[in-house]
């Protein structure tokens, strides 16, 4: 029985995982195994959400052993070391620490990304990441401990009335804004959950981008419009600002004065793990991707893929496909199918990547663009845009658990955020506390 790992649970992997246990798996053709060292996952475009308290890890995450037993896949924790393609040899740590060897005879890297610092002196040691779940969870906890020492002070007069809780945010790309649009609400529900002196007029929020606007995957006045929408919430948001480093009182700007922050959190730039550069001989770009061809088998080994942000699959317009979860998406299908076919002695698909538009949340409403027929793109804004985001999850969850499962998770999850309302921001324990107010 021929045996298949993918290395990385996130959208691609978990989806790709997914397909293919529900055929060689379920029909015994292969031995489909998922690696990742996590025990569960969640959609990456939502760690905003997680990380704002918006969403709840212990409800809305998709269990990977779970996932396994239920589509007829193994699951195993744990981290990649390194890659023995000769022997074809898989070389991982386990959660208790413990090195193992696992054989392979077609093996897919969906590991995903990580943001890039550029290596800009300051950053890793005195900011924030919002990369993986427990960098959302670390950030919220950060959050909800700094609310509380600041209505503490409050309360107890220590605070004059000017001082603001002060937060950076270096990226203005989607998970910057999104991130810096869900701050005030979180801290107007802070203070409705018995910290009756919080208020959003008391957070201070500074979007720093480095190019001319934020967002550039989007037409410049959809970005304008959303920087408009930004600005009346009362953040500032601030282009052609190139950070030079990052200290504990700051950002300090190539030109300009200081960036004060108390809370200073790091989105921009997007580049994979460093320890993918060169792993195994395998040819990588300079932001560590492994570079595939239009099949998506990596150039130095047909029998290992590569998908998602990791991967760096050339397009016709000479351009690599974006590191975004709808660019995975696309990468899973093909890559399943490429997958079947060759044990199939069948030809191979080419992936190619369809831009289907970009919506951008902003708390309670959405604004972006959708691709229509013939490439052009539509603009949307307000209530239908906010469905389209949502709807996106939700073909994502299905992908995952089909349409019925997909209904229930999501009642579920609903009912399970009203059952625990009560306990938002509880003063009691305020660290492990969820806001639990949906959109």
């Amino acid at each position: 029985m021929k045996k298949i790992i993918i290395v990385g649970g996130g959208a691609g992997g978990l989806e790709l995982v997914t397909r293919l246990g529900d055929t060689l798996g379920k029909s015994q053709q292969a031995e489909v195994t998922l690696i990742d060292q996590n025990a569960y996952h969640l959609w990456k475009p939502l760690l905003h959400e997680l990380a704002t308290g918006v969403l709840d890890e212990q409800v809305d995450n998709i269990y990977y052993a779970a996932q396994a037993e239920q589509h007829h896949f193994l699951f195993k924790q744990g981290s990649l070391i390194n890659i023995n393609r000769e022997d074809k040899h898989l070389f991982i740590t386990d959660m208790n620490g413990e090195q193992l060897t696992l054989d392979y005879d077609i093996l897919v890297m969906a590991i995903g990304s990580t943001a890039n610092d550029f290596g800009t002196p300051g950053v890793k040691d005195n900011c924030i990441f919002l990369e993986d779940q427990n960098s959302a969870i670390k950030l919220r906890e950060i959050l909800i401990a700094k609310f509380t020492s600041f209505c503490s002070s409050i309360a107890n007069h220590k605070n004059q009335e000017k001082d603001k809780i002060q937060i950076a945010i270096v990226g203005g790309g989607a998970t910057g804004v999104e991130l810096a649009s869900e701050l005030p609400a979180m801290v107007e529900t802070f203070g409705v959950c018995g910290h009756n002196k919080m208020c959003s007029d008391l957070l201070s929020v500074t979007v720093v981008e480095a190019a001319p606007r934020i967002l550039p995957a989007l037409p410049e006045k959809t970005a304008k419009d959303i920087t408009k929408t930004l600005e009346k919430r009362g953040i500032k948001v601030l282009t052609n600002t190139m950070i030079t480093k990052a200290e504990s009182d700051g950002f300090y700007p190539k030109e300009g004065d200081l960036i004060k922050a108390d809370i200073m959190i790091w989105t921009a730039g997007v580049k994979a793990p460093n320890f993918l550069k060169d792993i195994g001989g395998l040819e990588s770009s300079r932001s560590n991707q492994l570079v595939v061809k239009p099949t998506l088998q990596t150039t130095r080994d047909d029998n290992i893929f590569a998908i998602g942000d990791c991967a760096s699959a050339l397009q016709e317009n000479g351009r690599p496909a974006p590191p975004t979860a709808q660019a995975a998406h696309g990468m899973a299908k093909i890559c399943a199918e490429n997958i079947v076919n060759m044990l199939k002695n069948k030809p191979l698909k080419t992936f190619v990547y369809h831009d289907k538009g970009t919506i951008i949340s902003l708390h309670d409403t959405a604004q972006g663009v959708v691709t229509l027929v013939g490439s052009r793109q539509m603009g949307v804004k307000g209530w239908i845009a906010l469905q389209i985001h949502r709807l996106l999850y939700r073909m994502h969850l299905a992908n995952l658990l089909g349409f019925f499962k997909t209904l229930r998770f999501i009642s579920a999850s609903k009912t399970m955020h009203k059952v625990k309302s009560a306990a938002i921001f509880s003063s009691r324990n305020p660290i492990n506390s969820d806001l639990t107010k949906r959109k």
